[in-house]
């Protein structure tokens, strides 16, 4: 089953769909989704961070994001999923709700913007909701998309770092296979997938989606002293952190990743 299907069978709640076999459950209807930064966000100003958790005060001045779609489920991973698997579960039925991108959203503005097209979703108790951080097919290893951008000044001690970094899900976030013979339990689209983001909602007809991102969050960890952070520019003073595993590199694309900080999902009727 292609991964398009699978999200298809999930969703085919009155009338079946091709290769699905029957479902029954409650109308399967279409919904406007917006995307936008933090509600506290003031359009031209930086969103700061009184002290991270690596010690440093932090103002982002620019960030960018690129998401490729979200997608609304009634429950976590499955126990007994197997090794690999970037579905939440082995039942299909545990997706509800799929809004597609690409749809690249300013993290400093508070305003939402709308997705390029309607989600698609049923009235079903959500639990769980996703963001899938993809220039293009969540399968395809060579991506070299840049889905996220951030600028800004980061301060410890009278010392300043003045910053700016790129990141990209592609052949530079697969993890080495550690079992020879499971080659597929570490495919890339485990990288590009955040979940599980805990939410608790209904959809309901005529209602809509909002996806907030802070991008705060994603610099908790990271450590502007590291080794890995070069400075790149004496005038204007310039550091950048590496697009790569370990290091701060490392710990912004954990960051980008985290499941508890960074994402939230609204629903309004």
């Amino acid at each position: 089953m292609t991964r398009e299907l699978f999200f298809a069978c999930a969703l085919a709640a009155a009338s079946p769909l091709a290769g699905c076999g029957d479902t029954t459950g409650s109308a399967l209807f279409n919904f406007a989704a917006t995307a936008a930064g933090p509600t506290d966000a003031v359009n031209g100003q930086p969103l700061e961070v009184a002290m991270t958790g690596s010690g440093f005060h932090l103002a982002i001045t620019s960030a960018k994001i690129h998401v490729g779609a979200a997608y609304l489920a009634s429950a976590g991973q499955a126990s007994g999923a197997p090794a690999g698997a970037c579905t939440l579960a082995l039942d299909p039925s545990a997706y509800v709700g799929q809004v597609f991108g690409p749809l690249d959203v300013d993290l400093l503005s508070p305003d939402p913007i709308a997705f390029p097209a309607k989600g698609q979703t049923i009235a079903a108790p959500t639990k769980v909701g996703e963001v899938w951080l993809t220039g293009g097919d969540v399968d395809t290893i060579a991506d070299s998309t840049v889905i996220l951008h951030v600028e800004g000044t980061a301060d410890r001690g009278g010392v300043f770092y003045p910053f700016i970094a790129d990141v990209t899900i592609g052949e530079n976030r697969l993890k080495p296979v550690q079992n020879p013979g499971l080659p597929g339990s570490a495919p890339i689209c485990q990288q590009r997938i955040v979940t599980p983001i805990a939410i608790d909602v209904t959809p309901t007809v005529g209602g809509s989606l909002q996806l907030r991102i802070d991008p705060r969050g994603m610099f908790n960890e990271v450590d502007f002293t590291s080794t890995d952070v070069t400075k790149v520019s004496d005038s204007p003073l310039l550091y950048r952190i590496p697009d790569a595993k370990g290091g701060a590199g490392g710990a912004l694309f954990d960051g980008l990743r985290s499941n508890s900080s960074v994402y939230s999902f609204i629903w309004s009727n």
